[in-house]
């Protein structure tokens, strides 16, 4: 063997896109990273900062005629139907104002919720739903107080870099200035070309330097108007709440279904072979004297279908939390999951931090996903891996079978979206045809 052949070994165990990666040819020259370079990236946040800053300039500009016009006529002609919609379009446009704000501030950083707003429906009535909605008339507010902000901000910003840009080549466009130009330096006594220059340069370098943190203090100025003006708070709320109402909607019918298909597995299995092994008990009591050799043939079957219903019910109750569970954690649990199946399954659980509900939900995951692996992957071995990543627990289950695993109706996975949903857990899975499947739950630990 050649001193690359354990190398070689050991990158076939690789990923086939990390070995790939580790088998291409290595002939570029280094470059260097411009993304970690720090004035690369102060000059990056300064253009973003500026950026939005006109943006910001444009859009207050717009919505504040345009509010003002449409707000004035509807009042005015209030008492008329028609001004009513002048008013209810003064409320759209300045809707659209706060989320284009929204949207040029959240580029820079601010992290401003979306607003709900009342959907437009049938009938004249209904299109002035939009007057009964507060946060309506918080926007229209908005409008009118980030109007005069964004013309001093825009104001200083272009100021401040101008007059930076400026300063630092005076010594360049100075040369065309009228020749009985009085700056500065000649007002404070100092009439000469040099401290003429010497004042415009360094105050251009000032302003150069300070261009950063002038340009974030305005943003930041703006953010906090958007946060107190154009966030609804009671639609965040009321979006959390969904969330969760749906999330428990979806829990409830993962347990009907799971309990659904309990039945159904009970009926058609362990019950009707029990049906069947009380059957035979009373044909071998039956024949116990006249027939003993039929009669013993009789209990062997009983005996045979006693033991067939006990390893069905100790496989339906992989979905159910067994008793391990509680007592020793997931990782012995899953490690007895894995010993029972017949595909060699590699083990590796980490410590996690979960609710009760979440670590069933995350037995059921590896329970679900080990049977589907042994019923219809045609894997020759598989692999269950739990970590504990920042504040969130990911549960990995990966084989080497022919793949097609979906969560789509009608597959094995369905129902465990559902039920990861109820304790605010997400589900993918990567099954493309060929293989290899992987199945990742991510689940929030407890504090």
């Amino acid at each position: 063997m050649t001193s690359t052949e354990p190398e070689r070994v050991l990158t076939d165990e690789l990923p086939r896109d990390l070995r790939d990666l580790y088998d291409a040819p290595t002939t570029l020259s280094p470059r260097p990273d411009r993304d970690n370079d720090p004035v690369v990236a102060v000059l990056r946040d300064v253009g973003r900062d500026f950026a939005v800053l006109v943006g910001l300039f444009a859009v207050s500009l717009t919505a504040f005629v345009v509010c003002v016009t449409l707000a004035s006529l509807g009042l005015g002609l209030a008492v008329l139907v028609f001004g009513l919609f002048l008013l209810v379009a003064a409320l759209v446009v300045a809707g659209w104002a706060t989320r284009m704000s929204r949207l040029l501030l959240g580029s820079a950083g601010a992290d401003l919720p979306p607003t709900r707003y009342p959907a437009p429906g049938p009938g004249r009535r209904s299109r002035l739903r939009r007057l009964g909605h507060a946060q309506s008339w918080r926007d229209l507010l908005y409008v009118l107080v980030t109007f005069p902000v964004s013309v001093f901000s825009f104001s200083v910003a272009v100021s401040w870099v101008a007059g930076g840009l400026g300063g630092i080549t005076y010594w360049f466009w100075s040369r065309w200035l009228p020749a009985d130009n009085q700056g500065l330096p000649y007002l404070l006594g100092f009439p000469s070309h040099l401290a003429d220059l010497t004042v415009n340069t360094v105050l251009g370098v000032v302003l150069l330097a300070t261009t950063p943190l002038v340009l974030r203090g305005l943003v930041r100025l703006h953010t906090a108007i958007a946060q107190g003006l154009a966030v609804d708070e009671t639609s965040a709320l009321r979006q959390q709440v969904d969330d969760l109402s749906q999330s428990r909607t979806a829990a409830g019918d993962a347990e009907v279904h799971t309990l659904r298909r309990l039945e159904r597995d009970l009926h058609d299995g362990p019950q009707q072979r029990l049906v069947r092994l009380g059957m035979d008990i009373s044909a071998a009591q039956r024949r116990l004297d006249d027939d003993p050799q039929r009669a013993r043939a009789l209990l062997d079957e009983a005996l045979a279908q006693s033991q067939e219903a006990l390893a069905e019910i100790r496989g339906l109750s992989r979905g159910i939390a067994p008793p391990i569970l509680a007592e020793q954690g997931l990782g012995p649990a899953v490690r007895a999951l894995a010993a029972r199946g017949t595909v060699p399954t590699a083990v590796d659980v980490q410590p996690v931090r979960l609710s009760a509900a979440a670590l069933n939900a995350a037995y059921f995951v590896v329970a679900e996903a080990l049977t589907n692996v042994e019923k219809h992957s045609g894997a020759r071995r598989a692999g269950v891996e739990v970590q504990s990543i920042g504040a969130l627990a990911v549960v990995n289950v990966t084989d080497d079978g022919v793949g097609g695993a979906s969560t789509a109706k009608g597959h094995g996975l369905a129902g465990l979206v559902d039920r990861l949903a109820g304790v605010d857990g997400t589900l993918t899975v990567s099954s493309p045809a060929g293989g290899p499947t992987q199945l990742t739950a991510t689940l929030p630990q407890t504090r």
